[in-house]
């Protein structure tokens, strides 16, 4: 990506931001005529010191950790870590996962622990997946990743059978909280806005919007019984912050990719700029902007991040803060330029960022303030 391309999508990003941020500032309630609902903190522990002292974060899930790489980890600055749980892993279920969580919470500058899991898509590499599963085969696995994540499958989530993998005697979550997580880190919150599950959720005669958020609640209330003071941040899907339930169970937003992106695979590994503005998504100035790289991953994914703006997601996570979420930021980006500007400007609008590859393998030292 050429400089001068990443440093004109920055002015223009810049722009954007003082668009959104003088939106939220001048306290307008009004949206195509309609009033909307009051901003007032709800969320479950927004005013927990342990999250909102955090700065520095590290994301970190698709990797096997071995001591080298805990050790590190461990005498890092990061305050907060997400990582995968491991032992859910086919063929490591005897990873000493809880070592690993006392390591980090013991060392020299405490880490707040938590464990990545998705909870709108089953994946094929897990423990519960059984032999013979596949798309349609059950009925609630309903088909592929629709950005090309091989193994992942979006899933009808209030399913029972489903459900009693995650909330069942012995089942994932009672086996994170004996692991000593400090929270979850839950993905594919935007299930419910899948093409796929929308259709099944209609057949069923149910929302699935609603359904999601009900099933957000019931993870939480079962950690947080079994650990009060559980952690939970909910990652993408901000646009749920207008509903006072869903913000009673969760205690902060991560949004995956408000400036930068990556490919499917790590190919590429990050610097795709997403368009800064809602004008310039599909303009011929931004897709003529792109790499060939990016441009591939925007030509070949239609619904992907590439076709929206920064500006739509800066807009939605403002109002969430307004309400008294916590916002973490997770940006793809490589090129020191990049890292550099997406952690200042991140940073700038209240927020906790992390900046990495796509494929978040790789340890990436704090970024000091």
């Amino acid at each position: 990506m050429s400089r001068v391309v990443v440093v004109g999508f920055m002015a223009t990003t810049v722009a954007a931001i003082l668009l959104v941020v003088g939106w939220a500032c001048s306290g307008a309630d009004e949206s195509d005529g309609e009033p909307q609902q009051e901003a007032g903190p709800l969320a479950g522990n927004a005013q927990d010191s342990r999250l909102s002292e955090v700065r520095h974060w590290l994301y970190m899930i698709d990797v096997d950790l071995d001591q080298q790489a805990v050790d590190l980890i461990a005498a890092s600055e990061h305050d907060l870590v997400v990582l995968d749980f491991i032992p859910s892993e086919r063929g490591n279920a005897g990873y000493l996962m809880a070592e690993v969580v006392a390591q980090l919470q013991d060392a020299p500058n405490s880490k707040l622990v938590l464990t990545y899991i998705n909870i709108g898509e089953a994946e094929d590499y897990r423990t519960y997946w059984q032999d013979g599963w596949e798309a349609g085969d059950p009925g609630w696995i309903l088909g592929d990743d629709p950005d090309g994540w091989e193994g992942n499958f979006p899933v009808a989530f209030w399913n029972p059978e489903w459900r009693e993998i995650w909330l069942a005697e012995s089942g994932y979550i009672e086996a994170i909280v004996a692991a000593g997580f400090d929270g979850v880190y839950l993905d594919w919150v935007e299930a419910y806005s899948d093409e796929l599950v929308l259709s099944k959720a209609s057949d069923a005669g149910l929302d699935a919007r609603r359904e999601m958020v009900s099933w957000v609640t019931d993870l939480a209330d079962l950690a947080r019984g079994l650990r009060p003071g559980f952690i939970v941040i909910a990652q993408n899907a901000a646009e749920l912050a207008d509903d006072d339930d869903y913000l009673r169970a969760i205690d902060a937003i991560a949004q995956e990719h408000v400036w930068f992106d990556g490919g499917v695979s790590n190919d590429p590994p990050g610097d795709c700029p997403l368009p800064a503005t809602d004008d310039a998504v599909e303009s011929d100035g931004y897709v003529q902007s792109l790499s060939d790289q990016c441009r591939r991953q925007h030509d070949e994914f239609p619904e992907s991040t590439l076709h929206v703006s920064s500006e739509e997601y800066i807009a939605a996570l403002t109002y969430a803060q307004q309400r008294g979420e916590l916002i973490f930021t997770v940006d793809y980006a490589l090129d020191p330029v990049n890292v550099a500007w997406t952690h200042e400007t991140s940073r700038a609008l209240g927020f906790v960022s992390f900046v990495g590859s796509r494929a978040l393998d790789v340890y990436v030292e704090p970024l000091p303030y």
